[in-house]
């Protein structure tokens, strides 16, 4: 066996080697678990709701929706405002936020570990303060003359959504190493027992 054989590196080292964050899956990756953590905090609104605040399950994503609907979203089942409500989450704070973590995780060069649970954590935390109690009440009482979210959300289920919704960012490594396999294997092809990389060009 020739000594380039024997250095070629198989597919399973050359995906095993570490490398700097790459701030097209930092963002592709912050993207994913955005949407992740956003239905999470979603499932544990609806569970709150059926169980300790005895409305529907759908309940609180037709708040959401009442953005755009006003009361009249929340007149008993209003398929309209369920499903803007879940649009609206998913593609507004959601989107935002977890672009955002992506772009933070990628210019402190964290993808995992305790910084990156406390990362997570401040995302949730800071998702409560900006979104719900800063945009919301101008953005509902501009809109619909009143705070519609503060008044059927209570503020201690509010806040442990937005938590969950933080613990939801911290699959974020998760999603990167999954991107990250995805790229590499597609950056090279197998002749016989060796792996040779594309180079591009």
């Amino acid at each position: 066996m020739s000594y380039a054989d024997a250095v070629e590196p198989t597919a399973r080292e050359a995906i095993s080697v570490s490398t700097k964050p790459r701030v097209d899956m930092s963002l592709a990756a912050g993207l994913i678990t955005g949407q992740a953590a956003g239905l999470i905090m979603a499932v544990v609104m609806m569970f709150v709701f059926t169980v300790f605040l005895g409305k529907e399950p759908f309940f609180p994503v037709q708040v959401i929706g009442s953005f755009i609907f006003g009361d009249k979203a929340l007149d008993g089942f209003h398929q309209p405002a369920l499903v803007a409500g879940l649009v609206l989450h998913q593609l507004g704070p959601s989107f935002f936020w977890g672009v955002a973590f992506g772009l933070v995780t990628y210019a402190l060069d964290i993808r995992r570990g305790s910084r990156l649970l406390g990362l997570a954590v401040g995302a949730g935390i800071l998702s409560q303060i900006i979104d719900v109690n800063l945009i919301i009440p101008f953005a509902f009482r501009a809109l619909h003359g009143h705070d519609i979210w503060a008044e059927q959300v209570p503020a201690f289920w509010s806040w442990a959504a937005h938590l969950a919704f933080g613990a939801g960012l911290a699959l974020f490594p998760f999603y990167y190493d999954r991107l990250e396999v995805v790229t590499q294997e597609s950056s090279f092809r197998w002749d016989g027992n060796r792996a040779i990389f594309h180079t591009g060009s």
